[in-house]
């Protein structure tokens, strides 16, 4: 999230310019200015925000949205209105929409009820899909743009030219091209986020993500028995994890405990298969181990030995932890083998290093 914060009060009305890249940092917000009085009133352009002044209370907030395909269905044109028909039945009123067709709904907190427009990860799912759709629309229309400025390029070069004067043309190109698919790839990570957040109840997501009672720290671990060392010193200094990329861990501030951590990973637990006689899992198809063959029967192993799942990372490995001495390990202590998706990308860049040198020695051999 990007704060800019410029507030100007006017009476009874405080309009504030705030930049958000999370929906869910949003709805908190939103919820937070709730019970300090203000509640939302308008936006402008996704990031200025226009509030009243009122009796301070907990109101809850969410976000739809509702653009069209290029060739909509009837049940996609009707979706709106049947969407917003039964929000009103459960007690959301409208309150505004930006120019990005975001929809901004909000109610009363009640206790004893469902303070979420989506209550279901089937529903959650579904809203996740059409923000989805909305980033891969806008990063289709970038490499489209890119792919007509590549053509143009081209026979801009074909042209007959004198010496020179076309020298700035593929340096434009070059740049544009640069820009756009950066462009994209922030694109494609804010997809991601979005996907992965929206799927979540919003208290779900406070307690991954919330950013009251946590510490976000960095540091370059590279093997399991690293790993689970450096986690089980900060549990004793009263910092446990709750969600880790990798090299970026996210803390909860709580009791000094002695906790024992686990990693497992694929190669692990076909390790354990294959001491008791058991087939391994084998995918040829699976290049990025993101099957979840083997995830389900660590799970259950790790379980059944009174471990606690803690979070999985980048697919490849899965993290658990319990009080120490309360669970059976699985594994051996210790060890070398590389963390998270640390090994995975490091093997990639080493294959495609050795077949970018091969393709440049053959190159080099028959043309040069």
């Amino acid at each position: 999230m990007t704060d800019n914060d410029k507030s100007s009060e006017t009476g009874e009305v405080k309009k504030v310019t705030k930049w958000f890249t999370s929906l869910m940092a949003e709805r908190a917000w939103l919820e937070e200015m709730s019970l300090a009085g203000w509640f939302l009133t308008d936006l402008c352009m996704g990031i200025r925000y226009t509030f009243e002044k009122g009796e301070p209370k907990r109101t809850a907030y969410d976000v739809e949205r509702f653009d069209l395909t290029k060739s909509p269905t009837r049940r996609e044109i009707q979706e709106k209105s049947d969407l917003m028909a039964m929000a009103s039945e459960t007690g959301w009123r409208f309150i505004c929409k930006d120019e990005g067709q975001n929809y901004y709904l909000a109610k009363d907190w009640a206790a004893e009820e469902t303070n979420e427009l989506y209550d279901s990860p089937e529903d959650r799912a579904s809203r996740a899909r059409q923000y989805g759709r909305m980033f891969s629309e806008k990063i289709h229309t970038i490499l489209w743009l890119c792919t007509i400025i590549q053509g143009v390029g081209f026979l801009f070069w074909l042209l007959p030219q004198e010496d020179g004067s076309s020298g700035w043309f593929p340096v434009f190109v070059m740049i544009y091209t640069a820009v756009c698919l950066a462009f994209c790839l922030i694109l494609l990570r804010w997809k991601r986020l979005y996907d992965r957040e929206l799927r979540m109840s919003l208290e779900e997501w406070r307690f991954v993500y919330g950013k009251k009672d946590t510490v976000r720290k960095f540091r370059l671990i590279i093997t399991l028995g690293g790993l689970e060392r450096y986690l089980e010193k900060q549990a004793a200094s009263g910092y446990h994890l709750k969600n880790m990329q990798v090299f970026h861990y996210t803390f909860s501030k709580g009791e000094a405990e002695e906790i024992s951590y686990m990693m497992d990973t694929r190669y692990l637990t076909n390790r354990r298969r294959k001491r008791a006689g058991n087939s391994i899992f084998k995918d040829s198809r699976d290049w990025e181990e993101r099957s979840n063959d083997w995830q389900v029967q660590s799970l259950m192993e790790a379980e059944a030995a009174g471990w606690e799942f803690v979070t999985a990372v980048e697919s490849r490995n899965i993290l658990y932890r319990a009080k120490a001495g309360s669970a059976v390990s699985l594994n051996e202590s210790g060890g070398i083998r590389l963390t998270s998706a640390f090994g995975g990308m490091a093997m990639l860049m080493i294959k495609a290093g050795l077949i970018g040198g091969f393709i440049g020695a053959l190159a080099g051999y028959f043309l040069g």
